[in-house]
């Protein structure tokens, strides 16, 4: 069992003369930059957002309601201080997590209450909140050392050397007990990738936090999935951060063990959105016993422990009463009384507070008490200071640098996978069997406008489709990592299209150049670069047409059902099955904005345009013909076989063609950062 610290049983003078020589023998080492001080006063927080009931949702006439979370939270996360809050399950931890972090989604889900900064109403600079989530969200293609590298980097100015951060990187990684997976892939159970345990991906996203320290630090439930000594290691880090560089942590945390509950300066507990308790953690044993319908701590019971049965039996109780289970528990009821007993008698309880006050550490480590408001040697920040630094640190092409290096990283294996090239060349090899080298003549004119629309159609399905979970998969991620202002949409945005549009057409691409020449069309090498020019663009506007249904569409599931029947129409509406002139007038301008059409049109202008198609020969006793042109015309007009498919006025320019198609791309990419902005402002 790990050595308890010795602190927590000696006076305040001993604590003050034990942890002064421990920070500054440390602080000489110690050459990270002064973080700011943050201290965020919770009052009164009343948080009920918007929820829909079972019923509501069958009854399309019911209004949604609003259910309260949390009810008249009051507490404070200081500088210094490592802070717990706990509670049984569904007591509202996470969500007053969300509330300190102001990561809620709508402003009015705060019926009531106020957050102090530093004395200063408002919220927390979102760059200076760091904030670890019980379900983490790491890239599985990437090292446990590249994770914490690209969040270190993103976290910090150019001025600062890449040689700094990497050391940074080093030093977080041995702090955390991890230099010995830094190369190993994180991994994911989903895909059945197989990657570092659960216990090390936890520590891995506390070591993507950490790395830069940041002024308030959240955490929540960061001992699950950890061993009992690692829990306790961990909790001495976070310990250590705070009394010795000033950082704000709260921990959420479930029932921790003896050694763990003893280290936290200040203590929140809930209990169905209500205040049980909020003050010195050694304090918590004397005020409950307090209470006549409380059973004493029994021996050689765990406190925790205690705490959560004592919650429990409260709520039995409370149930067995009222048979209510809204009804305010009476460790609730005991605790609001006991604040009303303190305001009413203000003079006497400010002596009180002053001598139960915790334990407050400020930057040389001297101890003050003065009871909710520490004196601390560093000054306190205002508002507007802690608001006026840079909205990103890392400017625009720092940004787009390291994301684009971080999405090719986590596209290891992910595209050019062994499945994917064999059914390429499986795609490649059919179409070299069905249709080998055609014969240039007027009997497979058909023959040649089926494989070029084949074409189209085989291979923009499957980029339609994958490119939907390029956005899908990490819209999450995005929207966590943008609340901490780490970069900026438009780089994201690109770095996520550019290295998607090579690998997702370049497969495609290499298909279609094999097959151009493997069936028989126009040697010509000016030729040949068209049609890979046009046809990378198709495919190209294809893949832009996925991401725009990736971004528009939040469920996954239901653009995958959508994203083929939308693709088949466009298909339809690119003139092969139905010529542009037999179309319905109704839905003949919608062509127009068919990728295929303009793909398809530049192929048969390439193809047939401006040159005659010679005669098919006899072949036995049977002539084979044409019902294309005039009857007896031979050779062909290549324009007569455009002019029978539809393709006339502007479409029989190829150069047409490919100017709508980049239009199309543009367009299809524009609306889709538009929607991403807004969805994740």
């Amino acid at each position: 069992m790990p050595p308890q610290p010795k602190h927590q049983e000696d006076s305040a003078e001993d604590v003050i003369m034990a942890v002064d020589d421990e920070v500054t023998a440390k602080a000489k080492n110690d050459k990270s930059p002064e973080v700011p001080l943050v201290r965020l006063d919770l009052k009164n927080i009343t948080y009920a957002p918007i929820t829909r009931s079972a019923t509501s949702t069958s009854n399309k006439n019911a209004e949604s309601s609003r259910t309260t979370i949390l009810s008249n939270i009051t507490t404070s996360i200081s500088p210094y201080q490592l802070s717990a809050w706990m509670g049984a399950s569904g007591s509202g931890k996470t969500s007053l997590l969300s509330v300190a972090a102001n990561l809620y989604d709508d402003p009015n889900d705060i019926t009531s209450g106020e957050m102090i900064i530093n004395d200063d109403a408002g919220i927390v600079p979102k760059r200076l909140v760091g904030v670890v989530w019980q379900d983490d969200l790491l890239l599985s293609n990437l090292t446990v050392e590249e994770t914490i590298y690209f969040s270190a980097r993103l976290k910090t100015g150019c001025h600062v050397p890449d040689e700094q951060v990497r050391q940074n990187v080093q030093n977080v990684m041995e702090e955390l007990g991890l230099l010995h997976v830094r190369n190993s892939l994180i991994g994911s159970s989903t895909s059945g990738q197989r990657g570092i345990s659960g216990g090390e991906r936890k520590r891995v996203a506390v070591a993507s936090e950490l790395v830069v320290r940041p002024s308030l630090l959240l955490l929540d439930e960061p001992t699950s999935g950890l061993d009992a000594t690692t829990a306790w290691s961990l909790i001495v880090t976070l310990r250590d951060l705070a009394r010795q560089g000033g950082l704000a942590i709260a921990v959420v945390i479930h029932q921790p063990r003896t050694e763990i509950f003893n280290m936290f300066d200040h203590l929140l507990l809930l209990n169905h959105g209500h205040m049980v308790y909020d003050g010195p953690p050694k304090q918590l044993r004397n005020y409950l016993e307090s209470i006549p319908s409380v059973t004493p701590l029994p021996p050689e019971t765990g406190i925790a422990d205690w705490l959560m049965d004592t919650i429990k039996a409260d709520d039995d109780a409370t149930r067995d009463d009222n048979g209510n289970d809204d009804t305010i528990s009476t460790l609730a009821s005991h605790w609001c009384q006991h604040q009303k007993v303190l305001t009413q008698n203000d003079n006497s309880h400010q002596q009180q507070q002053q001598q139960q006050s915790t334990v407050t550490f400020d930057a040389s480590s001297k101890l003050s008490i003065t009871g909710d408001r520490p004196r601390l040697s560093r000054r306190l920040s205002t508002l507007k200071e802690l608001q006026k630094s840079p909205k990103y640190v890392s400017p625009f092409r720092m940004q787009l640098r390291l994301l684009t290096q971080r999405t090719v990283k986590q596209m290891r294996g992910e595209r050019l996978t062994r499945t994917t090239v064999l059914l390429t060349f499986a795609y490649t090899f059919f179409s070299a069997l069905f249709w080998w080298r055609l014969p240039d003549n007027t009997a497979y004119v058909f023959q040649r406008n089926s494989l070029l629309f084949f074409m189209l159609i085989a291979q923009s399905n499957g980029i339609v489709t994958s490119s939907i979970s390029v956005f899908q998969r990490e819209r999450t991620l995005l929207r966590r990592e943008r609340s901490k202002k780490l970069y900026g949409v438009l780089p994201f945005f690109i770095a996520k299209t550019l290295s998607d549009m090579t690998n997702n057409v370049l497969l495609p691409c290499l298909y279609g150049a094999i097959s151009y020449y493997a069936c028989g069309f126009r040697p010509a090498f000016e030729h040949f670069a068209k049609f890979v020019l046009v046809f990378y663009l198709t495919m190209s506007a294809a893949q832009s047409m996925g991401l725009f249904l990736s971004v528009l569409i939040p469920s996954m599931s239901i653009a995958l059902i959508l994203a083929p029947p939308i693709t088949l129409f466009f298909m339809i509406m690119g003139g092969f099955y139905i010529p542009l002139q037999n179309m319905n007038p109704a839905v003949r301008w919608l062509s127009w904005l068919s990728f295929a059409q303009y793909g398809y049109s530049a192929m048969l202008v390439n193809e047939f345009g401006g040159r005659d198609i010679p005669c098919a020969h006899e072949v036995g006793d049977d002539q084979v013909s044409v019902s294309i042109g005039e009857t007896g015309q031979c050779p062909l007009p290549g324009d007569e076989v455009l002019a029978s498919l539809g393709v006339e006025g502007v479409s029989t320019s190829y150069w047409f063609g490919v100017l709508v198609l980049l239009l199309l791309q543009i367009a299809f990419r524009v609306a889709s950062y538009g929607v991403l902005r807004r969805t994740n402002k």
